[in-house]
């Protein structure tokens, strides 16, 4: 068995090599970019090797994880496999447990939820994601402070206290940036760093509360929840916000975006009425729930004004495009039209059972070695069931010089032709 210590490189380096087949058995490591349950696959981002695709199967073992869905993308995991043909067989997948550093003390997350409560000057919360990560959902009162910023400035960023308690997150247990911030803070000497591993997702799966940060209130694309009375609402509301009062959120489940991935906001002046909301849209599958703590107050705070008179009560979401994405509208006038060459990333086998009328079927695992077989001159757009291995085969085709757009929404075949595409 061959074993590569490999680290992580930027997407656009590592996929001007394509998506290619491993012509041996070994273990590689590397960041999950994608996962489909769908077709059974793991995306992984190699560095010097590229985007590899692993099948797993009912034989495939995992470590650190019971499933494929205890995984998520930019964890890191490594594959012990063997190549079956084309395929690469995944028999191990091993989600990776980043190290605690000497002179580091693990936290857990019930522990931290009491140091969050009691707050006080006690103690630091930081999280070492980028900034990015950290304006759209954090722990409760953490501070942002990059990894790569902390490396940089050191201890200019830090309490001049040393013996202040810190504790460091990230991105989950994998996630190598809070291991490297806590190790950077005991080797500047303060003398109680601590670091709760399992980070932002795992805070999330215990149900617990995440904070949005006032630019995302201001510039993301979210809906925005006031939560209080219509009459409070009415004295003064953050702009984009939409008046559904605790009370009725319940029954407002349908008012909710088709599309779960959507970032949901809630603001009210009663904090249990903020974690009841949480509970409901978690329960509702929208995982990107989250609070903006202070309402109105952190708005104005911000030196940002208010709207005053009936605030509007109907949820109207338009989730933004991405590079490279195309709308559900246009896609089914492309389909309707046969303007553009249709990609069906899907497998084989699902394939066979429907397809639209004059699609191409190249599987997102094997576009790396068959994309010669798209028609030179093409506009070309593509498709799978969920989004994830269409933006895939995007990928690697635009590295190629392919110009591609693909369908990220859910694309379900029926019987009797009938397809029904939703965000």
């Amino acid at each position: 068995m061959q074993k590569f210590r490999l680290g992580r490189v930027g997407l656009a380096a590592v996929l001007s090599l394509g998506l290619v087949s491993v012509a041996m058995a070994g273990e590689l490591t590397g960041s999950v970019k994608t996962v489909s349950n769908v077709a059974r696959t793991i995306a992984v981002e190699v560095a010097n090797k590229g985007v590899l695709v692993f099948k797993f199967d009912a034989e495939t073992q995992f470590k650190n994880a019971t499933s494929a869905n205890d995984i998520i993308p930019d964890e890191v995991i490594t594959v012990d496999f063997a190549q079956v043909g084309p395929e690469n067989r995944a028999k191990t997948i091993s989600k990776v447990i980043a190290p605690l550093p000497a002179g580091v003390t693990r936290i857990a997350a019930e522990e931290l939820l009491k140091l969050i409560k009691t707050g006080g000057e006690s103690f630091v919360l930081i999280d070492s994601r980028p900034a990015g990560r950290y304006v759209q959902g954090h722990l409760p009162g953490a501070l942002s402070i990059p990894f790569n910023a902390l490396e940089k400035e050191g201890e200019k960023l830090l309490p001049a206290d040393k013996m202040k308690t810190l504790v460091f997150y990230c991105g989950g247990l994998s996630c190598m940036l809070s291991p490297k911030s806590a190790a950077i803070a005991v080797k500047l000497g303060y003398k109680d760093v601590r670091m709760y591993p399992e980070g932002e997702p795992g805070w999330k799966k215990l149900d617990y509360s995440t904070e949005a940060s006032l630019s995302f209130v201001k510039n993301g694309n979210i809906v925005l929840v006031d939560l209080r009375t219509a009459e409070v609402a009415a004295t003064g509301y953050i702009p984009r916000a939409v008046n559904i009062p605790a009370a009725v959120l319940r029954d407002a489940e349908k008012q909710f975006p088709d599309s779960h991935g959507a970032a949901i906001v809630f603001y009210s002046d009663r904090d249990e009425d903020l974690n009841q909301a949480l509970e409901w849209t978690r329960e509702w599958e929208y995982p990107n729930a989250t609070l903006f703590p202070g309402g109105v107050k952190a708005w104005q705070a911000g030196g940002n004004p208010l709207l005053s008179g009936a605030a509007p009560t109907q949820i109207v979401y338009v989730r933004k495009l991405v590079e490279g994405e195309v709308s559900i509208k246009d896609f089914e006038q492309i389909v309707n039209t046969a303007s553009q060459l249709v990609i069906d990333a899907r497998t084989a086998d699902e394939f066979a059972k429907a397809h639209f009328p004059g699609a191409l079927n190249i599987p997102a695992e094997e576009m790396a070695a068959r994309y010669a077989e798209i028609p030179d001159g093409k506009e070309v757009v593509i498709h799978c069931s969920t989004g994830t291995r269409a933006e895939l085969a995007h990928d690697i085709l635009k590295e190629k010089g392919i110009k591609t757009r693909y369908l990220r929404a859910n694309v379900e075949f029926g019987s009797g032709n009938k397809v029904l595409i939703k965000a």
